[in-house]
């Protein structure tokens, strides 16, 4: 599903999407755990459109993208290669200090 904000970035911000996925590994998860981490991250790290990753314990993390076809697409990829991601992309409003080109 997708949640669209009803309101419109101010002049110093810029809309971005957001796809949920899990936590990454901590320095005492098992060796296989952070295996798996490192797999989803190098596909992570190959996606269009990516402004960056929050960690957000103990809920998962955020996957950020500039647009809300390059969240859908992502979120199809990442669940075709079985890494489990949330059911939302959700609108949230960055500040342009923070992007870069």
């Amino acid at each position: 599903m997708v949640y669209e904000s009803n309101q419109e970035p101010k002049e110093n911000e810029v809309s971005a999407w957001t796809v949920a996925v899990g936590n990454f590994p901590m320095p005492w998860t098992s060796k296989k755990k952070k295996q798996k981490a490192e797999k989803a991250l190098a596909i992570i790290r190959e996606l269009d459109g990516l402004y960056g990753v929050t960690p957000m314990p103990p809920n998962g993390t955020l996957l950020t993208f500039d647009t809300l076809n390059h969240a859908k697409i992502a979120s199809n990829i990442l669940i075709s290669k079985g890494i489990k991601t949330g059911d939302n992309i959700c609108e949230v409003f960055l500040d342009k200090a923070y992007i870069t080109s």
